[in-house]
C-alpha cells in the first residue's frame, strides 16, 4: 500500500478508535507511570501523518549496540549477514525516499550481504512465506560466493559455503514475539532484542559467535519518554 492520503486516514482511524486508547492507557501509559490516574481521559487528537514521519526518522538512529556488533561481524568476514525488515515504500521525492531507494547512502544497509525489504517483495513477518524467502536468498549468497575470499575463509572454519545454507544455521534476531515464533517454526535459531536494552542480545551473539561483539557503550538501559526520544 502506498503511503497516500487514504492509508493516513486509515492509520489515523486506527490511533482514534475509543477502545484502543483505553487499551494503551490501561496497560501501557499507567504501567509506565503508575501515579496517571485510573480513570481514562479524553481520547487525544493525533496528527497520524506527522507521528508516523516521526516515528520513521528516529527510527533510523543506529542502536549503541547493536550497530557496534554488526559493524564486528561485518569485519570477521566469517558470516553472511541478512536483514529481514518490515518496511514502507516512501513516495517519490520524500525525504526518506532516498535512503530507502539507494543502499549506497544508507550505512546501515551497507552491513548487510542480504537485505530483504517487505514492502518490496509483497510479505512480511511473521507470513511463514518471508522465513522461507530469506533462506532461499542467504543460501544463493552463500552459494554464488563459496569461491570469493569470504568463502575460502569461511572453509577455513569449516563451514562449506558450496553446499549452500540450511535454516539451523541461522541465527535470528527481532524484538517481536510472533516474529520469534514464526522464525523458530521455520528452524531458525533465535535470539530476542529487548527494546533499550539490546546489549543483552549481543551477549548471547558473542556466545554463539565466539566474537567480541559489543562497543563501548556502556550496557544502560534505554527508555523512551513521551516524546518519543530516547533517553539514559
Amino acid at each position: 500500500m502506498p503511503l497516500d492520503k487514504t492509508w493516513y486516514a486509515g492509520f489515523s482511524s486506527d490511533l482514534h478508535d475509543p477502545s484502543r486508547w483505553e487499551t494503551f492507557y490501561n496497560t501501557v501509559a499507567r504501567k509506565r507511570d503508575p501515579s496517571l490516574p485510573a480513570r481514562v481521559p479524553p481520547l487525544p487528537k493525533i496528527d497520524a501523518e506527522r507521528m508516523f514521519l516521526d516515528m520513521m526518522r528516529s527510527a533510523r538512529a543506529p542502536d549503541p549496540w547493536m550497530f557496534p556488533a554488526l559493524q564486528a561481524l561485518r569485519k570477521s568476514g566469517k558470516f553472511i549477514i541478512a536483514a529481514l525488515s518490515n518496511t514502507v515504500i516512501f513516495p517519490p521525492g520524500h525525504e526518506l525516499a532516498a535512503l530507502s531507494d539507494d543502499p549506497k547512502k544508507d550505512p546501515l544497509r551497507s552491513l548487510f550481504d542480504v537485505f530483504i525489504s517487505s514492502a518490496h517483495v509483497g510479505l512480511r513477518k511473521p507470513d511463514p512465506r518471508i522465513y522461507q524467502l530469506a533462506l532461499k536468498k542467504v543460501d544463493e549468497f552463500a552459494r554464488a560466493n563459496a569461491k570469493t575470499e569470504r568463502g575460502r575463509a569461511a572453509r577455513e572454519e569449516g563451514i562449506n559455503w558450496e553446499e549452500g545454507v540450511r535454516a539451523d544455521e541461522i541465527v535470528f534476531l527481532d524484538d517481536i514475539g510472533e516474529n520469534l515464533k514464526a522464525a523458530k517454526n521455520a528452524g531458525f535459531g533465535t535470539i530476542k532484542v529487548p527494546l533499550g536494552r539490546a546489549y543483552e542480545a549481543v551477549d548471547e551473539l558473542e556466545k554463539i559467535t565466539g566474537l567480541k561483539l559489543a562497543g563501548d557503550h556502556p550496557k544502560v538501559p534505554l527508555k523512551a519518554d513521551y516524546k518519543g526520544k530516547a533517553r539514559l
